[in-house]
């Protein structure tokens, strides 16, 4: 015989617990039955429920209930049949003058599939010998409804118990700040991030950063070729002159169109006018964009691209402002290319490790054409570097022998003051050769002798050019 299932009811709760404070032990109106292996629990403050009001020809017929929801589910050892379980519980329902609205059991419930599909029990392994029941219970303070759900399978026997109290919708979980709609809107405020800007970079004097901006790529060429995008299908176009191409890092809160309209802005009040755009998909796959016209700022999705080149015409040179922005839900980026159109400059011409090698050993010394600084600066320009790469190979060839790196100046500006400056840019060839190439520093010194060695007129322009120069010079003693 199958054991007796103790259940009896306990009075119903006028309160719930909170959400997260639920009890698997707890079920407002039914006590836990005996043998209970596990218990789940669902709690809903307001949903609509449907309930089962009749099963003809396997067709579910039910009734819309809203309220809280108490979803129960126990599972049981097998050897308890679902239609005992409803038994029991269907024992205490009349004691409470229930109206029962609904009952089946095995064939009468229809497939079994299908109304386990319907009720959707936590536990969705017990379908066979299903049987139901559902019911509701009126009170002087409310309506309850009750619908309990048992099936089974070889390993165990399950009984689902929904519980709804019918309320109103609460809809007093949200509410309004009334003096929010009387306040100005205000902008997102942002942090200074300059200080992550990579190393020797800086913001074009023509374009100042987004605020909260930071520098992540930065190259700049006084000559060189530029790609940009200036039709449908990849169509680009190849400018030259000076490069400066400067990817940003911009803070998430700022919207690719903001961005976009903000140097689209800025650059209509300084006379430049837009070539071409595209937004979106219709830029084509950022890789392969980025491939075209070598982007550096290449992380996002294509859907969320902004790409604008705008012209500005001068009589000294065209100016051509190439804007792209790109960005995914973590991260946001702007690039901003700016060529001006120019031509080359002939009289930079470097040395080769040949030519170098070859006056050293004729003269004992070399002045290094191609090295080049920023006016009035010890900072070498980006396109001196490969002549300093040619001399540190010179060294490397020649490690046991001594070397003055030593710099000059033209005789414009104080004896003192060009003395200092051509110092500065000896030091600062000696720290390139040391610092990146690993020369030692005890074979290269670096020495200053400012305007006072002079191989050409320093009474014009030409000569003073050829003035400004640094020379290295080889060491016969070892002081």
């Amino acid at each position: 015989m199958l054991k007796p299932v103790l259940i009896s009811f306990a009075v119903i709760m006028t309160t719930m617990p909170a959400m997260n404070a639920y009890s698997a032990t707890t079920q407002e109106l039914f006590s836990e039955p005996k043998d209970v292996k596990e218990v789940k629990n669902e709690l809903r403050h307001f949903t609509p429920v449907q309930l089962i009001t009749s099963i003809e020809d396997n067709k579910i017929l039910s009734k819309e209930v809203k309220g809280k929801l108490i979803r129960t589910n126990y599972e049981l050892p097998p050897s308890y049949t679902p239609a005992h379980l409803i038994n029991n519980y269907k024992n205490q329902l009349k004691a409470l003058n229930t109206n029962i609205l609904f009952e089946c059991e095995q064939e009468s419930c229809g497939s079994e599939e299908k109304l386990a599909k319907f009720i959707k029990p936590l536990y969705t392994i017990s379908k066979s010998s299903p049987s139901l029941i559902t019911a509701y219970i009126t009170l002087p303070k409310k309506q309850v409804y009750v619908s309990i759900y048992a099936a089974g399978w070889q390993r165990a026997t399950s009984v689902e118990i929904d519980i709804i109290e019918v309320i109103e919708e609460p809809l007093d979980l949200v509410t309004t700040d009334q003096n929010y709609l009387s306040q100005e809107v205000s902008e997102i405020t942002v942090k200074d991030n300059s200080q992550k800007d990579t190393k020797n970079s800086a913001d074009h004097p023509m374009l100042s950063r987004i605020p909260g901006a930071f520098i992540q790529k930065y190259i700049t060429h006084g000559f060189n070729q530029a790609s940009v995008l200036v039709g449908d299908n990849y169509k680009t176009m190849e400018l030259e002159g000076k490069i400066t191409d400067i990817a940003y890092i911009l803070p998430r809160t700022y919207s690719e169109f903001e961005i976009d309209t903000n140097y689209q802005h800025a650059l209509t009040k300084l006379g430049f006018t837009e070539v071409y755009a595209c937004l979106g998909n219709s830029c084509g796959d950022d890789s392969k964009l980025e491939r075209k016209i070598a982007l550096l700022a290449t992380i996002g999705f294509d859907e969320n691209q902004f790409y604008r080149l705008y012209k500005l015409d001068r009589a000294e040179g065209n100016v051509y402002a190439m804007v792209y922005v790109i960005g995914f839900p973590g991260q946001l980026s702007a690039e901003i290319r700016i060529i001006e159109e120019t031509t080359l400059n002939n009289n930079r011409v470097g040395i080769d490790l040949q030519g170098l090698t070859d006056e050293i050993a004729k003269t004992g010394h070399v002045a290094l054409d191609g090295l080049l600084f920023k006016y009035d600066s010890d900072e070498l320009l980006p396109e001196a570097y490969p002549i300093v790469e040619v001399v540190a190979q010179y060294l490397q060839t020649h490690p046991k022998q001594l070397f003055y790196v030593v710099g000059h100046s033209d005789d414009q500006g104080s004896q003192a003051y060009n003395q200092t400056l051509s110092e500065k840019r000896a030091t600062a060839i000696k720290s390139r050769l040391i610092k990146q190439f690993s020369i030692s520093a005890q074979q290269v010194e670096a020495k200053g002798v400012g305007e006072y060695s002079p191989i050409a007129n320093n009474l014009d322009e030409n000569g003073q050019k050829q003035n400004r120069r640094v020379e290295l010079v080889i060491r016969s003693d070892n002081k």
